[in-house]
């Protein structure tokens, strides 16, 4: 490490040591802290091959400081700045640096004064709408340190936990709008994406019920010379079981529209029952939830002149798996969920008051199997393995969390002849302010 990058370091953390004592200034100000450290190792992700040189041990810091003025009752500004650098342990060859600092907030928030029902939010803002099944994050080839979006949104509030959600949005393959301290040119997506959607939310005392319409367009460069667009039709249901502790959710989406000069149709849903039993005497070897469930994601049938294969849209994030997300990468993108089956189930135990314990097993296929004509993943079948998570949470306190996280795939004829386990670790500690 240079001796400019020892500055600079050093007086990044003065400045976030100072950061995370801040207090409120006054009704009208409010100062947000986060810092995120992450150790994380991983082997095979993305080969499956032992004998590949792609084994990674790094550490992930993510730093958050934000700001959120409300001049009135009905008008709030907010603005945050992040950052998140690594450094690579192994391989050693990756050279150390600061990374970039952006602006990962930038937006104004009005209550409509001659409707105040409605809400118009715009800017650089985050949002989530349900699970995060169609809509989480903006930009997923940054990873973690942001999940923002572009755009503007309104929330009309038909009644008490009713709510009609529209938004319209727009990334570059780079961040393009607002300027960046020490630029690296983050790449944010493959393609300029256009977004643009209703949602609808409406909760009652025994059941949820959401509804959308989803449409993304894709802009085509050099790297993807085409344009294509989906447009995704589908809802949401969550619905508590009566006389006991059990809650059943199912939520499906059909797509339509064009992905070059072929026609797109696809489909995709997941749905789990999960139970939470109340034991006369809990133990902490007695599970506190069993979910059950499943997920499906439609497949590209090369035999057609059609796309069936399913779009994420908004949704490639690390739901299902943070690990699998990275074998996505050499077979179509960094999370880009599509092509895959899961049979699931998950247990929680709560270890102590402050220490929760989950297990879960996924048995993962794909409605289609692997493309013959690419040597990753390179089977002929459809399974495509057996995935094993383990959590440990911890939190310390209302500021301070934690956790342990490990995976592991033992790969089936999805992948080629002879493909090998991977193995993957995470250690995370969390401040927030």
């Amino acid at each position: 490490m240079t001796l400019k990058n020892i500055m600079i370091a050093a007086l990044m953390v003065t400045t976030l040591v100072s950061a995370s004592w801040a207090e409120k200034i006054n009704d009208h100000w409010t100062v947000t802290f986060g810092e995120r450290m992450r150790l994380e190792s991983w082997d095979n992700t993305m080969s499956f091959d032992e004998t590949a040189a792609d084994s990674r041990t790094y550490t992930r810091n993510r730093t958050q400081l934000g700001a959120v003025w409300s001049p009135s009752s009905n008008l709030t500004f907010g603005a945050r700045l992040g950052n998140e650098f690594r450094y690579y342990m192994a391989p050693k060859n990756i050279d150390f640096h600061l990374n970039e600092v952006f602006i990962d907030q930038l937006y104004g928030k009005l209550i409509l004064p001659w409707y105040k029902t409605m809400t118009l939010t715009v800017g650089r803002q985050d949002i989530i709408l349900g699970e995060g099944f169609i809509v989480m994050d903006g930009g997923p080839l940054d990873g973690s340190r942001s999940g923002y979006f572009n755009a503007a949104r309104l929330d009309w509030t038909i009644r008490p936990d009713h709510v009609l959600t529209a938004f319209v949005s727009h990334l570059e393959e780079t961040d393009a709008y607002l300027p960046i301290i020490h630029d690296q040119h983050q790449a944010l997506v493959e393609q300029p994406e256009s977004g643009l959607g209703l949602y609808f939310s409406g909760t009652g005392k025994q059941r949820e019920i959401h509804g959308y319409v989803i449409r993304k367009d894709y802009r085509d460069n050099a790297a993807f010379p085409f344009t294509a667009n989906v447009n995704s039709l589908g809802g949401r249901i969550k619905q508590k079981v009566s006389g006991v502790d059990m809650t059943a959710v199912l939520e499906a989406a059909y797509q339509f529209g064009e992905r070059g000069n072929a026609d797109r149709g696809a489909y995709g849903g997941y749905g789990y029952l999960q139970y939470r039993p109340a034991w006369r005497t809990p133990r902490w070897y007695l599970p506190t939830s069993v979910t059950a469930g499943f997920l499906c994601l439609s497949g590209d049938d090369p035999g057609t002149g059609d796309w069936e294969g399913w779009d994420p849209l908004f949704g490639r994030w690390p739901k299902w798996s943070d690990s699998y997300i990275y074998a996505e990468i050499k077979e179509d993108a960094v999370a880009y969920w599509t092509n895959l089956i899961s049979l699931n189930i998950e247990t929680k135990f709560q270890v102590t008051p402050a220490v929760e314990l989950r297990l879960a097993y996924q048995h993962l296929t794909a409605p289609q199997a692997a493309d013959t004509l690419s040597a990753f993943p390179g089977g002929t079948g459809t399974a495509r393995g057996e995935l094993f998570i383990g959590k440990f949470s911890y939190k310390f306190d209302q500021r301070w969390s934690g956790h342990l996280l490990y995976e592991c795939l033992d790969p089936g004829d999805y992948y080629f002849d002879g493909a090998d386990d991977y193995v993957w670790f995470r250690a995370e500690l969390t401040y927030q302010y």
